[in-house]
């Protein structure tokens, strides 16, 4: 390991403790909801708008260490774009996650190396509203809500919707809209999305130009 490696790695380690401590009110605040009213998430939100809206490397550093605290677990490597929030605590992020801003996850457990492209919307489930006897539509039910998994290195297009689960290694073409379950290594586009090909698990430069192609003729 030379120098520069090893500087890099203390200041890395010295700026999510700052961070740590610097959100360590609103991470304590979310930790008193929790314990004493477990199904209210009013405090938890109200956060989580807060601090998605700080800008540039800070803001993403201050993000992360904010989720440490108040999410059900998060990586201290993962990255946490301007704008994007999460509307639960029942959340998992490992290590090497990437989700981009403007992004809304819901419940969920996002896999080591996932990537989520902007304004990407990850749902609890797609049997969240139901009517009443009058015919009216009623509030989120809480109850019918799952916890959606993004497999490892999964890749979410710009702007896709996901009600279901995500297969280590798919790739969800941007827009889809994703309804059902996807396996693992496939291409999938489309509303709703459909499986284009499958993917191989080691590709050469071509083949992931083909891939982008694919995906390019479907949205």
């Amino acid at each position: 390991m030379n120098v520069l490696t090893l500087v890099h790695r203390t200041l890395k380690v010295m700026l999510d403790a700052i961070a740590i401590v610097l959100m360590s009110p609103l991470g304590a605040c979310c930790g008193l909801e929790r314990r004493f009213a477990p199904r209210s998430e009013r405090v938890f939100d109200a956060c989580a708008q807060t601090v998605a809206l700080f800008p540039g490397l800070p803001g993403m550093i201050l993000r992360r260490g904010f989720y440490r605290l108040a999410l059900d677990s998060c990586a201290r490597d993962c990255f946490i774009g301007f704008g994007a929030i999460f509307t639960h605590r029942a959340v998992s992020v490992e290590s090497g996650v990437y989700i981009g801003p403007y992004s809304m996850i819901a419940s969920s457990r996002l896999r080591q190396g996932c990537l989520i492209a902007s304004r990407v919307s990850i749902l609890s489930g797609g049997m969240l509203h139901a009517r009443g006897p009058s015919g009216q539509w009623l509030a989120t039910n809480m109850t019918k809500m799952v916890q959606i998994e993004i497999g490892e290195g999964a890749w979410l297009g710009e702007g896709a919707i996901v009600i279901a689960n995500v297969g280590a290694g798919a790739m969800v073409g941007a827009g889809s809209v994703v309804p059902k379950a996807v396996p693992a290594r496939v291409m999938v586009a489309g509303n709703p999305a459909r499986t284009i090909r499958e993917l191989e698990t080691a590709i050469t430069r071509a083949q992931s130009e083909e891939d982008h192609a694919s995906l390019a003729s479907t949205c």
